[in-house]
This record gives structure tokens, sequence and C-alpha cells, in this order.
């Protein structure tokens, strides 16, 4: 009886692998083909969270996105002055500025901003347990506390804490998916599934950012994702998949799409396009 209920469980699994496996070969194929719209590639799954390499650059892209309200007197100095020190790489003195605020205005409207900058001081400075329990101080009914999930995110990443690091972006991007940052927490997800070998979560989170977020900058990351999905990973490694879709990605950049044509990876998919073609399709030539 025992090994009837195991044999079952087994046919079970298989039949729902091979499922999931024709439905994302049918969505990779819509991606190469882009005969349907990116809308239709997959169902839309609201309560499943499936997003640095790009911190840095984020950084300054998300600091110009925060609005902040209209600031007087001592608390716009301190906050004000604090950014523009964080911003020349002055950290020590920029700190001190968030820290006087935090400690003479505990209550002020803008001190759950000086934690996120403060808290991203200790991530430069190593310091990612104290950034961490900065973002915590952040309540739910704060503005700024979907930032603090997302550098709590990227505090566990940078500690080396994957899982803990995948849970946080998961948790911005299934609770806030409109929120600036969403994207870019699907997309660090994605990278961290590949990183533990798990491919097709991996794979899935790059397709939710073509799904959901294709008029954002991320998306040309989430391509290049999928095809280092395909070059790399043990169990969905197809190296001809790969070559497709950094052509694809070439193709785009041709034709001038938007964030494909002045990617900063552009250089990359050449390069690693040409791995391919000199490793793997020789005789072609």
């Amino acid at each position: 009886m025992k090994r009837l209920i195991i044999f079952i469980l087994i046919v079970i699994t298989i039949n729902g692998y091979s499922k999931d496996y024709h439905k994302t070969e049918e969505i990779i194929n819509g991606i190469l083909s882009e005969e349907s719209d990116s809308k239709k590639l997959i169902e839309k799954k609201d309560s499943t969270p499936v997003t640095a390499d790009k911190i840095e650059q984020q950084e300054e892209g998300d600091d110009k996105k925060k609005s902040m309200p209209s600031m007087t007197g001592q608390e716009e100095v301190l906050l004000k002055t604090g950014i523009q020190l964080y911003e020349s790489g002055m950290y020590s003195h920029s700190q001190a500025n968030f820290n006087e605020l935090l400690k003479n205005f505990p209550s002020s409207t803008f001190s759950d901003s000086a934690r996120i900058w403060s808290g991203k001081i200790d991530i430069k400075k190593y310091r990612y347990d104290d950034a961490i329990s900065k973002f915590s101080k952040i309540k739910k009914n704060s503005g700024e506390y979907p930032a603090s999930i997302y550098y709590t995110a990227e505090s566990y990443r940078y500690k080396g804490s994957d899982i803990p690091a995948i849970e946080q972006h998961q948790k911005l991007a299934s609770s806030y998916p409109d929120h600036e940052l969403a994207d870019d927490s699907i997309l660090i997800s994605g990278r961290l599934y590949m990183k533990i070998n798990k491919g097709y979560q991996a794979l899935e989170s790059a397709i939710r950012v073509i799904r959901y977020y294709s008029t954002r900058e991320t998306v040309d990351d989430a391509y290049y994702l999928i095809a280092k999905i395909y070059e790399k990973d043990p169990i969905l490694k197809d190296i001809e998949t790969a070559r497709k879709l950094y052509r694809k990605f070439l193709m785009k950049a041709e034709r001038g799409d938007k964030y494909f044509a002045s990617s900063p990876i552009l250089t990359a998919v050449k390069r690693d396009l040409n791995h391919l073609e000199k490793n793997y399709f020789r005789q072609e030539r």
C-alpha cells in the first residue's frame, strides 16, 4: 500500500511538472515571437509573490522618485544636508545629520526618511544588522514602509542570507505591486533564485517583470535573466533557447526599443552571445 501511495504521488508530481514545463515553454515562445500581447503571457496571480547588482544605479533614481512633504526650519536643514552629504559620499557626516534629526525630533514627519537614509549608509558601511534594525522601526502606516522592506531585503542579500532576502523582496512585490521598487524586488528575487538553482522560480520572476512592468527600466534585465537561466540552470539549461533570447535582446536594441537600445548590459549580452557562438555553434560558421 505504501508503495502504491508513493507511486501515485510520483505520477501526480510528474504530471504537474509536465504542465508547468509546457506552459513555460509556451510563454518563452511567445516572448521570442512577440506574436501576443505581453499582458497575455501568464495568468495574473494577485496573491502569489514571485525582485543588487543594481542598487548603486537604483539609489539615484529611487532618491529622485521619493516625494517628501514640504520642510521647514531645522528639520529641513538636517535632512537636506544629510542627503547632500550622502550623495557626495561623505557618509559619516551624513549619518550625523540623520542621527541628530532622530534624536531631537523623534516624532518628526521626516524621521522615517532619516531612518531610510541612515540605514542605506549602514549598508554602504557593511553594517547590515544595524541597517535591518533601523528599517524595522518603520511602521506599516508610514509612506517609507515599502522602501524599508526593500532595503531590509537588500541588507539580507548583502549579508549572504539569500532566503530571507527573497522573502522580503517577495513581500514588497506582493503587498505593494504598484510601488516604484516592486519590479526591482521581483528581478532581484529571480537572480537569487537562479543563484540557488531554483530555475523555475527564477524564470517565473523574470516573466512577471516582462508581464507586468514592461514599461519600466528593469525589462531589459528580465530578458537577460531569462537567457542566463537557459544558459546556466542545471535543469532548464537549453543553449539554443539562450542564444535565441540573446539575439532577441540585440534585435530589440538594434530597432531602438526603449530600455534596450541604451541598455547598460548591452555589452554583456553581446559578450555572452559571442561566447555561446564560439563554444557551441562552431559548425554553423
